[in-house]
Formats: structure tokens, C-alpha cells, sequence
């Protein structure tokens, strides 16, 4: 299964690359690939960049989600729903304001709102509460809007207008510099792709897990403060694209028939993010709504789904 979500990201990017005003046919994307000093300038100064962040910002938040879902055991405890996504854009639009590298607002951002999550979920005798994590998330994840929404205020017209759309989700615009950036994340990825294992012992429970030799506690701070950074990283990048990470965890497991994949959920994410963004440039290319558009359009019935699956199993 692995394999079939490889290829079918790979071939959503190379659509991708085709995608546009004007459609590229398979022959003359190949000859611009092969000329970028010529015909494949377009190509390689526009759509390249494009699509390497929006894979790279997918993977992120499709691996983000499925970590955040398993620590907690809560389908729907993903980085934009218990407000890790909205922290870093707080961040990141304070960033812009202050003259601050936007991914380290942004980093900034989504450390402060998992540390606070973690505050206001504990209890003092059972610990962390996966429902009270998912209650006291979207609280934070509606400060943290409201706090956006204040600092957007006092931008000016230039920059607020940018803030907002990049606060839809976006590729447009990305450019050589972007590309860069991201591929600083993903060092911070290997962890949670090597942690499958570990996940697949956390929900067995604790008590298991530990009889198992895991630090639990140390193991579930660990990825959570890598799973948040990584995250983040992905809004630094794009903005905040809704559902992404929320989808690509069940499919995912899906996928692994009913396992914690890494792998899966980051492929899943990455699919995800290309062909939300083929329909960006292709249903309406001359309106240019923002990706994030078509994200929350695909992922909100996933959502759906999610709940009622949830309970039907008696578990909300």
C-alpha cells in the first residue's frame, strides 16, 4: 500500500507541474524539465518551487496529525484542531509584523500553544486527558485566531492583505527561498517517521507500553514537541491548510489496516496538499483561491465521517 500512495503522489506532482493557465502536455513538460535556462524557465522559476514546498508542507502536517492522534488516542486530536496550527500562525503573523523570520514566529507560536495545552489538559492524578486535550485545544485554537485577527488589524493594508491570504493557505508565491526553508524541516521529520514503532506500543496503554520498556512520558513529550515543531514549520510555509493533517492520519491507518503508519499518513498528506492545489490552479485559475480552499473543502467531509464513526463506536 506504501508503494500505491508513493505513486499516486508521485503522479499528483507531476500534474501539478503540468497544471496552470496553460496546460503543459506530457511531451512539453518533459522538454521544459530538461531546459530550465529555456523553455522550462516558467517551469522551474514558478511551478518547481510550488510543488516541492506544497509536498514538503503536506508530508508535515499529514505526519504531525497522525503523531498527535496517537498520543492521544483521539482521531481528531490533530495540530488545527487542539490549536498547534493557529499557534504558529499567531506566531508567524507576529513575526511578519516584528521583522522576524517567519518560521521562527511561527515555531514560536506552536511551542507556546502546546505548552499550554499541555498545562490546562493535565490532571493531577490521571495525567494528560486525550477529551480534555481536544476541549481545551479548540479553546486555544480560538484565542489564538482572535489574537491574528488583532494583530492583523494593526498592519497596514499591504500587509494585512497579505496576511489574510496567506492565512487561507496558499502555495502562490512560493519561490526558490521557500524551498530552502523547507527542506530544513526535514530533518526534524526522521524522528516521527522512525517512531512507528514506538506509536504502535503507545496504544496498547501505558502500563503495556511501559511493561514494554518504553519512557512513556519522556516518549509522548519527545514526539509531541517534534510533531508541533513540525507542524509549525509546515504553516511557516503555507499558512495553516485546514484538514490536512486530520485526514491524513485515518486514511493512513487505513491504509495499514488500522496501525499507526508514518510513512502512509505522510505520503497521504502529501496527495493531499497537490491535489488541492491542482484544483486551485484548474476549477478557477483567474479567481486564484487559495489552496487551503480546497483542503477544508475535501477534508471537512472526512471530518464528518469521523465523527459519526466515532460515535457509532461509542466513543465521543
Amino acid at each position: 500500500m506504501r508503494i500505491a500512495f508513493f505513486a499516486l503522489t508521485v503522479a499528483l506532482a507531476a500534474l501539478s507541474l503540468a497544471a496552470g493557465r496553460s496546460w503543459l502536455l506530457p511531451q512539453e513538460l518533459a522538454a521544459a524539465l530538461l531546459d530550465p535556462e529555456g523553455a522550462g524557465r516558467m517551469v522551474w522559476s514558478l511551478r518547481v518551487p510550488r510543488v516541492v514546498v506544497g509536498l514538503v508542507a503536506g508530508a508535515c502536517f499529514g505526519l504531525s496529525g497522525l503523531v498527535f492522534q496517537t498520543l492521544l488516542r483521539n482521531p481528531l486530536a490533530s495540530p488545527d484542531v487542539i490549536g498547534v496550527t493557529q499557534g504558529a500562525a499567531f506566531g508567524a503573523v507576529a513575526a511578519l509584523g516584528f521583522g522576524v523570520p517567519v518560521m521562527l514566529g511561527a515555531w514560536g507560536g506552536g511551542l507556546v500553544a502546546i505548552a499550554a495545552l499541555g498545562w490546562l489538559a493535565a490532571h493531577p492524578k490521571r495525567g494528560i486527558e486525550p477529551r480534555a486535550v481536544v476541549l481545551q485545544g479548540l479553546a486555544l485554537a480560538i484565542l489564538a485566531g482572535a489574537g491574528t485577527e488583532a494583530l492583523i488589524l494593526r498592519m497596514g493594508d499591504t500587509d494585512a492583505g497579505a496576511a489574510m491570504t496567506w492565512l487561507g493557505g496558499t502555495l502562490g508565491g512560493t519561490a526558490w527561498p521557500e524551498v530552502t526553508r523547507a527542506l530544513w524541516l526535514l530533518p526534524l521529520t526522521l524522528p516521527l517517521l522512525l517512531a512507528g514503532r514506538a506509536l504502535d506500543r503507545l496504544e496498547l496503554g501505558d502500563d503495556l507500553a511501559h511493561s514494554l520498556g518504553l519512557r512513556v512520558g519522556a516518549l509522548r513529550v519527545g514526539l509531541g514537541l517534534c510533531a508541533a515543531l513540525v507542524a509549525a514549520g509546515a504553516v511557516s510555509l503555507c499558512g495553516p491548510m485546514s484538514f490536512v493533517a486530520l485526514a491524513a492520519g485515518p486514511i493512513g491507518r487505513m491504509a495499514a489496516r488500522g496501525r499507526p503508519s508514518p510513512v502512509c499518513a505522510m505520503l497521504v498528506g502529501a496527495a493531499f496538499v497537490m491535489l488541492a492545489d491542482i484544483l486551485a490552479r484548474s476549477v478557477a485559475p483567474v479567481a486564484l483561491l487559495p489552496t487551503g480552499l480546497y483542503t477544508a473543502l475535501i477534508g471537512a467531509p472526512v471530518l464528518i465521517l469521523t465523527v459519526r464513526r466515532m460515535r457509532n463506536r461509542n466513543a465521543l
